[in-house]
C-alpha cells in the first residue's frame, strides 16, 4: 500500500503551511492500523492539505494515495475518506484555484471508486455514492444501476442525489416519485434534488417530505454540505411550499381532505417541532416574509406542552424581527417566569421584548435587579437605548450601588452605566452612583457624567484628578462640561509619554478640543511620516494623530502625506483615513483624489471616501453605484444611505427600491441573534432613505 511514496519531492508542492514535506507522513498515517494514529493523519489531512476547505497543489498530488486508502479493506474510517473525495470535487465544499485539477484527479481514479458502491458497509455505499457522482455525468449509469439493486434507504437516497446531480430534469419524475412512495430519509433526498434544481415539489409529496425531515433518525447526508438540509429545501422553494412543510412539521401534514382534515402527521413528535421550529430560525434569517408568514405556527410552538419545543421556538422568535410582536405577549409570559440568569429561554424572550421596544422587559429586569442579578438583557438594553423610566432608574441606582459595595468591575457596572449614559441629563440623581463608579468603569463613567451636562458639574473635581493621572476620557469630560480643555491636554501628554500602545481612540478624543491642544503637536510629529506604518494599529494611530494636528493648527500640507499614504495602505484604517479626508475636502485638493478613488472600491473607507470625493466636485452620479455596493454588503457602512440623501441622488432610488422590496435579506451576517433585526432597521432607513429622494423632486 501506499507504494511510489517515498519517490515524490513532496517539498516541491505548496500546501496550506509551505511546502508540503508532511504530506507522506500525513498519508502513512492515516493508513496506519492504530485508530487513534490514523484519527490524527485524516485531522492533519483537513488541515494541512485541504485546510478549511482550500486545495492546493500538493492536495493534487495526495489524490491517488487517498484513493487507495479509501478503497483498501482494513484502513479505517474509509467512509471518511470516501466523503473527504466527493467534498474534494465538490465546489460547495472546496475552493482554491487547484479545484479544478483535485477534481480532474479524483475523477480519474473513478473506476477505481465504482466498487465501492456495491461494498458490506452501507456507510462506505452511502459515500461511496458521493464521491462517485461527484466525479462527472459518466457515472449516471454506474450509479441508477446501483439504484435498481440498493435496500438500504440511507443509501438510496445518497444514489439519488448522484443520479439527479448531473441531470435532474431528465430524472424528475424519478425524485418526485421517490418523494412521495421511498421510505425516509429518501423523500428528503429527494426534495433536496428538486429544490437545488429549481423544480416544484408537487403537493401530494409534502406529507412524505416533512415525515422524512421529522424522523428521529434524523437524516446527515455527505451531500448536504454545511447547511443543513431542511433550511436549505425551505429556502429555496417558493413560499407556500415551505410554509406547508414547516406546517406539516409543526402540527401534522394536511390529510386527504385538505386542511379541514388532519392525519396524525410529521408534527406527531416533540423533535418534529423542535426540527420544525429550527428551520424556522433559518427561514427567517434569509427571508423577510417568513416571519409574517408563519406567525401563527410560531405562537403554536411556544406554548407547546414541551418544554424543549419552547425554548426552540423562543430562540425562533428572537430571529424573526419586529413581527415578533404579534407573540409578544406569549414572550412576556415566558420572561416574567424565568429564573435562569437571563441566559436560557426566559432571558431570549427578554431581549425579544427589548429590541421590539415592548415595556413588558421592565418588570423582568427590576426584579432580578432586586434579587441581585444581573440579567443577559443588560447587553441589548444598552444597544436598543429605551426610554427613560423612573421606576427602572431607581432600581438601576440600587442596583449599581450594590455591585459597587460589592467591588464588581467590567461588564456588570460597565452596562448599567452605559445606560444611564443613554439617559443623559434625565439620569442626573445618578452622579454620586457615577462619580463612585469612575474606578470600576473609568471608560464609561466620564462619559456618562458628560453627558448629563450641567447637572453633572458637582463631578469636575473628581474627574480633574483622575485626568491628571492620564485619563483621557475624565479629561474629555471636564473639556465637555466646562469648556477647560487643560486636564484633557494633561491627560493626553501622560499618554504620549507612556509606552501604552493602540492610542487612536485617545487621540481622537483630544482632537475635539481643536486648537486647545495644539500644545501637543510637537508630539505627534514623528507620526506623521509620509508613509504608511507597519501594522493596523499604528496606521490608525497616524491617522488620529493627523486629526490631531489638523484641528489643532489646520497644517494641511503637514498632515496630507501621512493621509495619502495610509490611504494607498489599504485593509481596515482606510476607514479613518477616508472619514479625515471628507473632513479636510475643501483644502485637500487633488492630491488625495487618486487614493479616494482607489477607496471605492475597498468595503471599509467606501462611503467616506464618496464623501470626499464629493466635496471635491466629484459628479453624484459617478458615486451612486459605489454607495449602492456599500448599502448592499452585510458588512457595510449603513451611512451610505444618509449620504445618498445628503447627495440628492434620485438616481439611486431604483436600487434602494430593489434592496427595500426584495424578500431576501440584504443583512445576513453578523452577531447570530442580531442579523434579522439590523436587516429589518436596514429595511426601515431604506424607504425612509427613498421617500426623503422623492419628496426632494417633487
Amino acid at each position: 500500500m501506499l507504494a511510489g511514496l517515498e519517490k515524490i519531492d513532496w517539498a516541491t508542492y505548496e500546501g496550506a503551511y509551505g511546502p508540503a514535506e508532511e504530506a507522506p507522513h500525513i498519508l502513512r498515517a492515516i493508513a496506519s492500523p492504530d485508530p487513534e494514529t490514523a484519527r490524527e493523519g485524516r485531522y492533519e489531512f483537513a488541515s494541512s492539505l485541504w485546510h478549511q476547505g482550500t486545495v492546493y497543489p500538493v492536495t493534487v498530488v495526495a489524490v491517488p494515495f487517498l484513493v487507495e486508502l479509501a478503497t483498501t479493506p482494513g484502513v479505517h474510517q474509509r467512509h471518511e475518506l470516501l466523503h473527504v473525495l466527493g467534498a474534494l470535487c465538490d465546489p460547495e465544499q472546496t475552493d482554491g484555484d487547484d479545484q479544478p485539477a483535485v477534481r480532474a484527479a479524483v475523477a480519474e481514479h473513478s473506476d477505481v471508486l465504482l466498487p465501492q458502491l456495491a461494498a458490506l458497509n452501507p456507510e462506505v455505499r452511502e459515500c461511496a455514492a458521493y464521491a462517485v457522482g461527484r466525479c462527472g455525468p459518466h457515472t449516471r449509469q454506474a450509479l441508477a444501476a446501483r439504484w435498481a439493486l440498493e435496500e438500504d434507504a440511507r443509501v438510496r437516497a445518497s444514489l439519488l442525489l448522484g443520479i439527479a446531480l448531473h441531470d435532474p430534469v431528465g430524472c424528475a419524475d424519478r425524485l418526485r416519485s421517490a418523494a412521495r412512495s421511498e421510505p425516509s430519509p429518501v423523500p428528503a433526498a429527494a426534495a433536496l434534488a428538486l429544490a437545488r434544481a429549481g423544480l416544484p415539489l408537487p403537493p401530494e409529496t409534502i406529507a412524505p417530505i416533512a415525515a422524512a425531515f421529522a424522523s428521529d433518525d434524523a437524516w446527515r447526508s455527505p451531500w448536504q454540505g454545511h447547511a443543513d438540509a431542511l433550511s436549505e429545501v425551505l429556502d429555496r422553494v417558493d413560499a407556500a411550499t415551505a410554509n406547508a412543510i414547516t406546517a406539516a412539521l409543526t402540527d401534522g401534514a394536511p390529510g386527504p381532505g385538505g386542511p379541514a382534515r388532519r392525519t396524525r402527521g410529521a408534527g406527531a413528535t416533540p423533535k418534529a417541532r423542535i426540527r420544525a421550529a429550527n428551520a424556522m430560525t433559518d427561514r427567517f434569517r434569509s427571508r423577510r416574509s417568513a416571519p409574517a408568514d408563519l406567525m401563527p405556527r410560531l405562537r403554536a410552538l411556544l406554548t407547546d406542552a414541551d418544554a424543549d419545543v419552547r425554548a426552540a421556538a423562543v430562540q425562533a422568535a428572537a430571529h424573526a424581527g419586529m413581527p415578533a410582536a404579534a407573540v409578544a405577549s406569549v414572550l412576556a409570559s415566558i420572561a416574567a417566569g424565568g429564573d435562569d440568569d437571563g441566559r436560557g429561554p426566559a432571558g431570549t424572550a427578554l431581549n425579544t421584548l427589548v429590541r421590539l421596544g415592548d415595556d413588558r422587559w421592565r418588570e423582568p429586569v427590576m426584579t432580578a435587579w432586586a434579587a441581585g442579578r444581573d440579567p443577559a438583557a443588560m447587553y441589548v438594553l444598552t444597544e436598543y437605548r429605551p426610554a427613560f423610566d423612573p421606576d427602572v432608574f431607581v432600581a438601576l441606582r440600587r442596583r449599581l450601588a450594590a455591585q459597587l459595595a460589592a467591588g464588581l468591575t467590567g461588564n456588570p457596572v460597565i452596562h448599567l452605566v452605559s445606560l444611564v449614559h443613554h439617559w443623559g441629563p434625565a439620569a442626573a440623581d445618578a452622579v454620586p452612583e457615577l462619580l463612585a463608579a469612575l474606578p470600576a468603569a473609568p471608560w464609561a463613567a466620564p462619559a456618562a457624567l458628560a453627558e448629563i451636562g450641567p447637572a453633572a458639574l458637582d463631578a469636575v473635581p473628581a474627574l480633574r484628578e483622575v485626568a491628571h493621572t492620564g485619563q483621557v476620557r475624565a479629561g474629555h469630560a471636564v473639556w465637555r462640561l466646562t469648556g477647560d480643555a487643560g486636564p484633557l491636554v494633561v491627560a493626553a501628554s501622560a499618554l504620549l509619554a507612556s509606552s501604552r500602545r493602540n492610542l487612536a481612540w485617545d487621540l481622537d478624543l483630544v482632537a475635539d478640543a481643536g486648537p486647545s491642544a495644539a500644545s501637543l503637536v510637537p508630539a505627534l510629529r514623528g507620526r506623521l511620516t509620509g508613509a504608511p506604518a507597519a501594522t493596523y494599529p499604528e496606521r490608525e494611530e497616524q491617522i488620529a494623530a493627523a486629526r490631531l494636528v489638523w484641528r489643532a493648527t489646520g497644517a494641511a500640507a503637514e498632515v496630507l502625506p501621512t493621509v495619502a499614504a495610509v490611504l494607498g495602505a489599504g485593509d481596515v484604517p482606510v476607514r479613518s483615513a477616508t472619514k479625515l479626508a471628507a473632513e479636510m475636502a475643501p483644502v485637500a485638493g487633488a492630491e488625495l483624489a487618486s487614493g479616494l478613488r482607489e477607496a471605492l472600491g475597498n468595503e471599509y473607507g467606501r462611503v467616506d471616501a464618496a464623501r470626499a470625493l464629493w466635496r471635491l466636485g466629484t459628479a453624484v452620479d459617478d458615486l451612486v453605484d459605489p454607495l449602492l455596493t456599500a448599502v448592499a454588503d452585510p458588512y457595510g457602512d449603513k451611512g451610505a444611505l444618509a449620504l445618498l440623501v445628503e447627495m440628492g441622488a434620485v438616481d439611486a432610488v431604483p436600487g434602494l427600491v430593489e434592496l427595500a422590496d426584495r424578500d431576501e435579506r440584504v443583512v445576513t451576517y453578523g452577531s447570530h441573534d442580531e442579523t434579522v433585526w439590523c436587516d429589518d432597521r436596514l429595511r426601515r432607513d431604506l424607504y425612509t432613505a427613498i421617500a426623503a429622494l422623492r419628496s426632494s423632486v417633487e
